[in-house]
């Protein structure tokens, strides 16, 4: 009957042959290949033998389990005969083929005979066959245990006498064998012996874990990858039976219990097999990377990994520990480090240790026949497989220095034509070597580690040019606010001097303008044609003093934020008129055409400091007239919007497009005023706009260049209240 648990067992039958099918193919010897294929063919017949026994009728239960106990016997020689020929292929001498032989046939003997070995086989419905052992069982067992047992001494005095390679391979094959071998005989030899069949048909399944790891290893990787076979297969083997043989007693239990439902148990135990496989499989190979192959890693992983970790960041320190913790935990590293190549010196400079000890060199000069070699080719320099007296001193001193510090791998860290470094990798602390896997991923990892690094390293300089630069915009900020307050308190000085000389010279001026005036009324008596001229002159220039003066005292006062408005509400046009008047004489005197536009009906009122806006209109009104040779001169007043407009329009010298920007600042003439007037300071149009201000108004010029005159024009608002 082809039960669940026989149909496990065709499964192992089928895994045995297609084994044994790829090893005959592969395999790395004639003799080593005959006894291996020895091994699987007595795997698979005991294993076939443990499926007749179980499918068997009650009547014939007695003699198949007489067979398979017959059987039995030459899986465990088998391990015994590899034991002899593994690994260098040496036939065992006769008289262990005697002696093997010959013990094996007795213990045959014993099983034929009844009541020695085996007594009867109990049959019970829904449950293992029960097998009632003979008072001798105990010879089976110290001899199906005993010949295992010789195989693996064998085995391991081996390799207590090899070296190297061949060392490495028997290591794994006596670990196979023993873990393989003893989780076999437990359910089979042990717990039989004891009453439990339950899981008696157990030992053929867990005795495939030898075979196919063996197997495996040496057809596929001759056992220098034979870890990675290993893991992938445990896991599989692990997941299959945590999955299967729970599934299996599950079904079996409700099958006795309420086979009503066996269909619907069926599916349901379908589905959570196939759910809880992935779940398994995930476990196992996470517990088989921690706490049986340290060493192994999923090569993608650990690179897509690093990829998205290399994205995440521009900071050298992050970017070497960001390799270093990628390469650690897919090696398991005893020391490792990056060095930066300087072209330029040709020298390298570590930047990044673990493990490594050099003391205080932090700096190698590159050796040009190894960067001819390896570096610039790209290829790795694995420190072991280099024959030193084939290369020159410096070369020798190099790789002597790199066995001594423990460098097992340099990977040059190359971005084009250009090296940006190397990585050194110590040996993996398990003691394997590096395989054909590894140095895949380390040719990915070195690819993204440079380009990595060089972005790193450049945005590193950037930031220390940032710095650099900061700190010298910093310090010239601090020289400029120093120069600033110097600057500062030389104005408030010049200013308190323009303050003080200012009222110290209006006084006297004002006297002198008095006592003039009097004279020319004629208060000190008649003066004659030539004197009035004179004293004409005198008055002009004292006028032109007091108002140079004036316009000083305003500028302190601006500076110093001292300057008093005393608003009043009233007709900007009254304003207007006055200076109008006052200043029609002096037109006439140039023969000008002096017009003012007067508004057809009174203007809105505006609030404003009288004084301070007559000084601003007789200021725009008088250089209109002293700019204008010939021509007119306007003056309007309007409202424009919620503003009164005044405006003075000349036809005069007009004013160049690059002076305009800077007309009202402070000390700024137009070019070509100090040919008409000489007199002229800069300051009067700068004091204007700041009293324009302080008005809430706006002042500007409009001119269409040289010779095409000019329009002086400020606004005040009407509800500057």
């Amino acid at each position: 009957m082809l039960d669940s648990i026989n149909t496990i067992l065709l499964f192992v039958i089928v895994v045995y042959f297609i084994a044994a099918f790829l090893f005959y193919k592969k395999g790395p010897g004639k003799i080593v290949v005959f006894s291996y294929l020895y091994v699987i063919f007595c795997a698979a017949l005991w294993t076939l033998a443990m499926m007749i026994y179980r499918a068997s009728s009650p009547e014939n239960s007695l003699f198949w389990c007489t067979i398979l106990y017959i059987i039995a016997v030459l899986p465990s020689s088998s391990v015994y005969f590899f034991s002899i020929v593994f690994p260098r292929g040496n036939l065992p001498s006769f008289r262990n083929n005697f002696w093997t032989i010959f013990v094996s046939l007795i213990v045959v003997s014993l099983v034929t005979m009844p009541d020695i070995i085996i007594r009867r086989v109990d049959v019970f419905p829904g449950r293992e066959k029960v097998i009632i052992w003979g008072n001798y069982y105990f010879i089976y067992f110290v001899y199906i245990s005993g010949i295992i047992s010789y195989g693996l001494l064998n085995l391991f005095k081996k390799y207590l006498r090899e070296s190297g390679l061949v060392k490495i391979q028997l290591s794994y094959i006596f670990w196979g064998y023993f873990v393989g071998s003893g989780l076999a005989m437990f359910p089979n030899l042990l717990l039989p012996w004891i009453g439990i069949f339950k899981i008696n048909w157990m030992g053929q399944v867990l005795g495939m874990i030898t075979i196919a790891i063996t197997v495996f290893a040496i057809i596929k990787h001759r056992l220098m990858d034979i870890k990675f076979v290993m893991r992938q297969y445990l896991v599989l083997l692990l997941s299959f039976a945590v999955v299967v043989i729970p599934s299996v007693l599950v079904i079996r239990f409700y099958e006795d219990v309420v086979p009503q439902y066996k269909v619907w148990v069926d599916l349901m135990i379908l589905f959570l097999a196939v759910y809880f496989f992935p779940v398994c499989q995930k476990f196992f190979y996470k517990f088989a990377n921690k706490y049986l192959f340290s060493s192994l890693y999923d090569s993608a992983q650990v690179i897509a990994k690093l990829s998205d970790k290399l994205r995440s960041t521009l900071y050298l320190e992050k970017v070497y520990e960001y390799i270093f913790e990628s390469l650690n935990n897919a090696f398991h590293l005893k020391a490792f480090g990056i060095m930066s190549f300087d072209e330029k010196k040709g020298t390298y400079y570590v930047r990044y240790n673990k493990g490594f000890e050099i003391g205080s060199l932090t700096e190698y000069e590159a050796v040009p026949a190894l960067e001819k070699m390896f570096i610039k080719q790209n290829k790795p320099i694995v420190v072991d497989e280099i024959k030193v007296d084939n290369h020159d001193s410096k070369a020798k001193k190099l790789l002597n220095f790199l066995k001594k510090t423990g460098v097992a791998i340099l990977m040059p860290l190359n971005v084009k034509d250009k090296t940006v470094g190397l990585l050194a990798l110590g040996e993996k602390e398990s003691g394997d070597i590096f395989n054909s896997e590894d140095y895949k991923v380390l040719d990915v990892v070195s690819a993204q580690s440079a380009i990595a690094i060089e972005n790193a390293m450049l945005y590193d300089e950037s930031q220390k040019f940032t710095i650099k630069l900061e700190k010298e915009v910093e310090k010239a900020t601090k020289e400029l606010k120093d120069a600033n307050e110097k600057l500062k308190k030389l104005d408030e000085s010049k200013s308190e001097f323009i303050s003080i000389a200012s009222h110290q010279l209006r006084t006297p001026l004002t006297v002198v303008k008095g006592y003039v005036s009097m004279i020319l009324e004629g208060s000190f008596g008649k003066i004659s044609a030539t004197q009035r001229d004179s004293l004409d002159k005198v008055y002009q220039s004292n006028e032109r003093l007091i108002h140079l003066v004036e316009n000083l005292l305003n500028l302190s006062r601006i500076e110093s934020g001292r300057l008093q408005f005393k608003y009043e509400t009233m007709n900007l046009e009254t304003v207007v008129d006055s200076v109008f008047e006052e200043l029609t004489s002096k037109a006439k005197e140039k023969k000008l055409k002096f017009e003012y536009k007067k508004p057809a009906k009174p203007l809105p009122k505006v609030v404003i400091d009288q004084e301070k806006i007559r000084q601003v209109i007789m200021n725009l009104i008088d250089n209109s007239i002293k700019y204008t040779a010939k021509g007119s001169v306007t003056v309007s007043v309007k409202k424009e919007a919620d503003n009164i407009e005044f405006c003075v329009s000349d036809t005069g010298m007009g004013v160049d497009p690059d002076d305009i920007p800077h007309l009202f600042q402070k000390f700024q003439r137009g070019t070509g005023t100090f040919l008409v007037h000489t007199e002229g300071t800069g300051l009067g149009l700068y004091v204007a706009r700041e009293m324009i201000e302080q008005h809430k108004g706006k002042i500007w010029v409009e001119s269409k260049g040289k010779n095409k005159g000019s329009k002086f024009i400020f606004t005040i608002p009407i509800n500057n209240v």
